[in-house]
């Protein structure tokens, strides 16, 4: 017989981009485990997604699952049995549960000393029932970032499920799984695309998965993620090329388009030349982030063009298309208006209106901050011995927050800091300084680029470095999962600067000033010091490639100048695979247990005898 294959399909509302891959994941591992639990562990599991459709295919199934046996322990040897060897109750009833006679009752040992068992035959059950049951279990474990609450307030899922697919059988789906879910029991039928094909497709006799993909796509939907991002690619390339442009490389947009649709079709739309007059920062944030258009770019520039991603194959009237170009338009009208209105005025006139501006209830004002920031920076720079110019220092950090109360960032808040930067280019400032006002919210923990030069280095962990101490002074401390502030990603973006920066600064010092300098106590100095050694460590593991042994042994002796700290690290970790290491540890056990019993005393150099004792010294020295 043929093995038998399970498809569920689960129609919604429309689900969220960035909760789509995660839930494919969870559906195919919970899955996975609950036939494995069930002894159905020879099937392929595999999931597929889009805007609105969650769907699990389990390949390679029985017809029913295995009969297996199962010890099952009952009560201890002495409540079971009396002394002379006779069953107590507890053992007469104990075996009638599990459908044995005493005699089949063994004696095991437990955790709490010998008790008895009995093994219990469990027939196999029909593989549609178990299914029914896994899939209830598996759906409502899934975790979503967000979820809704629709009927009565009873259900809470992503979304509101509007249709439950269910159905399982060999060569053709024959059998309805039972299940119900979100008050929604299962058919053997769906629907197709929402707005080119609302009919209902029936799968009741169709010849397994492989035709079911082949209905859905002849409705309209293309359940495949990877299939529909190589659609969309190919036709936004097709159509670059059409007007001699190249599309803007931006692989986090592509693949939140790919989660929009269920057919991706892609349109080009354009904007006014005069457009192209402002900051070309501001025409991507425009198209990007608020309209989720890929950008196209002629000869490095932004050109007149954009490609817009639509749910559907077409649009032959040009209807999506001129929607797109107005919308496009209007926000770009808006933009143009904006920077002309905070071109006015330089950005330096901007900095009293930051005493307006609160950063937390606890921290005071963003004026209070720059100048806490200052500080820390001259000092981080002296600590580093950084090549640091003192005044581009100060005027980068007296400007690195006046873009905040200005009319670009009030509508798009995407732009803080980079509209400061160029605000400041545009104002004349040197380049030192408005580099480190453009990048002082990059990197973004261990991705993107690193900020230019040591000033905008110094300034980066400076401000980074002051919130962390302000909101551990307040108590506003990460626990868990929960990080509100992303204080986990500003630590760990101070660290890697340090590390590739690179600056030589004493962490563990800088931490002691911020606290203090935010009015922050030892218990706050203490806890952010913890918190930052544990991102030191993340990074050893994970960008500089240690194992996470060798980086607790190099923190456990110091730490706090990154910078030392890898480079320690690495040295660490090339030596451990020689064979001298192995003696070498075992040495040095030897010598510290010794030196441990002797007492305190002091080094003289003078006494040593030895040529060897000499080299070592020397050869200490020189690693110091």
């Amino acid at each position: 017989m043929s093995a038998s294959e399970y498809l569920l399909e689960l129609l919604c509302e429309e689900i969220p981009a960035n909760a789509l891959p995660p839930a494919r994941e969870q559906l195919q591992a919970g899955f996975e485990a609950e036939l494995r639990d069930a002894a159905l562990a020879g099937t392929t599991v595999k999931t597929y997604s889009t805007v609105r459709r969650l769907v699990v295919h389990v390949a390679g199934l029985p017809e029913a699952q295995p009969d297996r046996e199962e010890e099952v322990t009952g009560p201890s040897v002495k409540a079971a049995f009396a002394a002379d060897g006779s069953p107590n109750p507890a053992a007469v009833g104990f075996a009638k549960g599990q459908g044995v006679g005493v005699d089949a009752l063994r004696v095991v040992k437990g955790p709490k000393g010998e008790v008895i068992a009995a093994t219990k035959l469990l027939p196999g059950r029909p593989v549609p029932e178990v299914l029914g049951e896994i899939t209830v279990r598996v759906v409502r474990s899934l975790h979503f970032p967000k979820t809704m609450r629709w009927g009565k307030g009873e259900h809470v899922f992503v979304r509101p499920l509007h249709n439950l697919l269910a159905v399982f059988g060999s060569r053709t789906f024959t059998t309805l799984v039972p299940v119900e879910l979100f008050g929604v029991a299962a058919s053997t039928a769906t629907l197709g695309h929402r707005t080119m094909a609302p009919v209902r497709i029936e799968l009741a006799g169709t010849a397994g998965f492989a035709a079911y993909l082949k209905q859905m796509r002849a409705a309209g939907v293309d359940l495949d993620p990877a299939a529909r991002h190589a659609v969309i690619e190919e036709k936004a390339r097709r159509l670059a090329a059409d007007v001699g442009c190249e599309i803007r490389p931006d692989p986090e947009l592509l693949a939140e388009l790919v989660e929009l649709v269920e057919h991706p079709g892609v349109l080009r739309g354009e904007i006014a030349e005069h457009f192209l007059q402002l900051p070309e920062e501001v025409l991507v944030t425009t198209l990007r982030h608020h309209q989720k258009c890929l950008v196209l770019t002629r000869e490095g520039r932004v050109a007149p063009y954009f490609l817009a991603v639509c749910d559907r194959a077409g649009d032959p009237q040009g209807l999506i298309r001129r929607g797109n170009e107005w919308v496009a338009g209007a926000r770009l009208t808006d933009a143009a208006f904006f920077f002309a209105q905070d071109r006015k005025a330089p950005l330096a006139s901007r900095r009293p209106a930051l005493e307006k501006v609160l950063v937390h209830q606890k921290l005071g004002t963003f004026a209070r901050k720059t100048e806490i920031v200052a500080k820390l920076a001259a000092a981080l720079a002296g600590n580093a011995g950084a090549a640091v110019d003192p005044a581009a220092l100060a005027r980068a950090c007296e400007l690195l927050k006046a873009d905040l109360v200005t009319a670009m960032v009030g509508e798009f808040a995407e732009l803080q800091g980079v509209i400061g930067g160029i605000y400041a280019r545009l104002d004349g400032e040197p380049e030192a300084v408005w580099q480190a006002v453009y990048d002082q919210y990059t990197p973004a923990g261990l991705e993107g680029a690193l900020p230019r030069g040591p000033v905008a280095a110094v300034v980066g962990v400076a401000d980074r470095l002051d919130s962390l101490a302000g909101l551990f002074a307040a108590g506003e401390i990460p626990s868990g999962s929960k990080d509100p502030f992303a204080l986990r990603r500003a630590a760990l973006a101070v660290v890697r600067i340090c590390a590739e920066a690179p600056l030589a600064c004493d962490l563990h010092a800088a931490v002691a000033d911020a606290v203090a300098l935010r009015g922050g106590g030892d218990e706050a100095a203490a806890a952010l010091r913890e918190f930052v050694r544990e991102r030191v460590r993340h990074y050893l593991t994970v960008a500089a490639g240690v194992k996470p042994e060798v980086g607790d042994a190099v923190l456990a002796a110091r730490w706090g100048v990154i910078p030392d700290d890898v480079a320690r690290a690495r040295a660490l970790e090339a030596v451990r695979g020689e064979e001298v290491f192995a003696s070498l540890a075992v040495a040095f056990k030897r010598v510290r247990n010794m030196v441990g019993k002797s007492g305190e005393g002091s080094f003289a150099a003078n006494l040593l005898q030895e040529k060897a004792e000499r080299e070592l010294l020397a050869a200490l020295e020189a690693a110091e």
